[in-house]
């Protein structure tokens, strides 16, 4: 008898992670936006790069998760490595947020700590959907 993810399940999963998280990010966006008032070319509050990015990363995150899954033996293990692993990219995303001021565009988008945050909060939402959600899938017993 083998554990294995439930693969149907799984992406399921990713599906309403990702539309949950674009729609959220999308409304953020919007406020941010609203908030802010970057120029129209600002590419992270276009819903576009919000929306496309947003569904990689979890597609990413999903194909991680099924390889760690499938890797370990023990699934509690590997949703505790999965976990981790989810918060150490979650930190690194926020690289590019937190260099904004240094950037080039800096001064044409009229950058604000308000910006920074609210995107840095765009990365925030589509992790933590991740790390509840995808740990949850269940197993399946093969023989």
């Amino acid at each position: 008898m083998k554990n294995t993810i439930d693969f149907r399940a799984l992406t399921k999963t990713v599906v309403i992670v990702a539309v949950v998280s674009s729609i959220i990010n999308v409304v953020l966006a919007v406020v941010g936006k609203m908030i802010s008032q970057p120029p129209e070319t600002f590419s992270p509050y276009m819903y576009g790069p919000v929306i496309g990015l947003t569904v990689v990363g979890v597609v990413a995150a999903g194909i991680t998760f099924f390889v760690m899954r499938a890797w370990y033996a023990d699934t509690k293990k590997a949703n505790k490595h999965f976990v981790i692993l989810s918060v150490l990219v979650l930190i690194v995303s926020f690289f590019p947020d937190l260099a904004l001021p240094w950037s080039t565009a800096a001064d044409e988008v009229g950058w604000t700590y308000g910006i920074m945050a609210n995107l840095m909060l765009m990365h925030v939402v589509t992790a933590a959907l991740v790390i509840y959600y995808f740990p949850r899938v269940k197993s399946v017993t093969t023989s």
